[in-house]
């Protein structure tokens, strides 16, 4: 896990070239994943609709299980890092659609399925948490999708800060708990980190988007809770001291778009990190699998 959080850069490389060469489907398109890749089918969507296009996420097993209640789409897009996900199969045979497939790996079952077949194969990996092979289609679908030229510099950007993003992470503060926070595209980024944390350091950790944290959860805020504010928007900033006057220790990484898979390089090496410190491997957490297959 270690080694391929800090060679993300070549993913994130293949991934610009990637999407300088074509752009997704420009019809209503319908997004789906599993686990990490439903997070991604998440920021897919908001970018998509950000840019005018009729736009939806949802888990390829709700769709699996039930494909009328997707409702009535041009394309499929689906994102699996190992292009067998039981579900995302599932989900594509049974609406019958124009599909593309996002994933890591040259094999898979029923390829036949997608018309297309966008191949990240400097970002497979060997450990079963999803880290450069999520950050680099994060890269892709920010490029595809529609953001500017600042993003051609971030594999040199993540090279030349790793060794200030290691000791940024080293003085991250341990909680009871630990909240991830952000809106937008960032919101299933701060999805995503939480997932990290929770099956890599089994350490309780949720996400949720920041405008609703007082909805609710804010109740859970003391001394003990550790806030990662994935901060996008003006609005955060009062929400991030409101946090801080409540105990909370707040850490605000940026949320732009240009900046997230950076942010998210932070997170995937502090959940590595807790890990080890609580004794437990990082690359095999328990009852886990690399790919779900029903």
């Amino acid at each position: 896990m270690l080694e391929e959080i800090l060679s993300s850069g070549q993913g994130w490389q293949q991934a610009l070239e990637l999407a300088a060469q074509e752009r997704l489907p420009s019809g209503a398109t319908l997004f789906l994943g599993s686990g990490s890749s439903y997070f991604l089918a998440q920021v897919a969507a908001i970018l998509a609709r950000k840019r005018g296009q009729r736009a939806l996420a949802l888990p390829s097993g709700e769709v699996m299980l039930d494909p009328k209640a997707a409702g009535s789409w041009d394309w499929v897009v689906g994102f699996s890092r190992s292009g067998r996900t039981s579900e995302l199969i599932g989900a594509v045979e049974a609406l019958g659609l124009p599909a593309w497939l996002l994933t890591t790996t040259q094999e898979g079952p029923k390829r036949e399925l997608f018309q297309r077949v966008v191949l990240l194969d400097r970002a497979a990996e060997e450990a079963i948490v999803q880290t450069r092979s999520f950050s680099s289609a994060l890269v892709y679908l920010l490029k595809v999708l529609g953001v500017d030229g600042a993003l051609d510099h971030l594999p040199e950007r993540l090279s030349q800060g790793m060794g200030a993003i290691q000791e940024a992470v080293e003085g991250f503060p341990r909680g009871e708990r630990y909240f991830l926070l952000g809106v937008g595209p960032a919101w299933g980024v701060a999805q995503e980190a939480a997932l990290k944390l929770t099956e890599t350091a089994l350490v309780e950790a949720q996400a949720f988007h920041s405008l609703e944290f007082r909805h609710g959860p804010k109740s859970r805020v003391d001394e003990g809770a550790v806030v990662f504010l994935l901060k996008s928007h003006l609005l955060e900033k009062p929400l991030a001291e409101e946090l801080a006057g409540l105990g909370a220790r707040v850490l605000e990484l940026p949320g732009s778009e240009a900046d997230l898979p950076l942010s998210l390089v932070h997170l995937q090496l502090f959940a590595h990190r807790l890990a080890r410190e609580r004794g437990l491997d990082p690359d095999r957490p328990r009852h886990l699998t690399y790919a779900v297959q029903l």
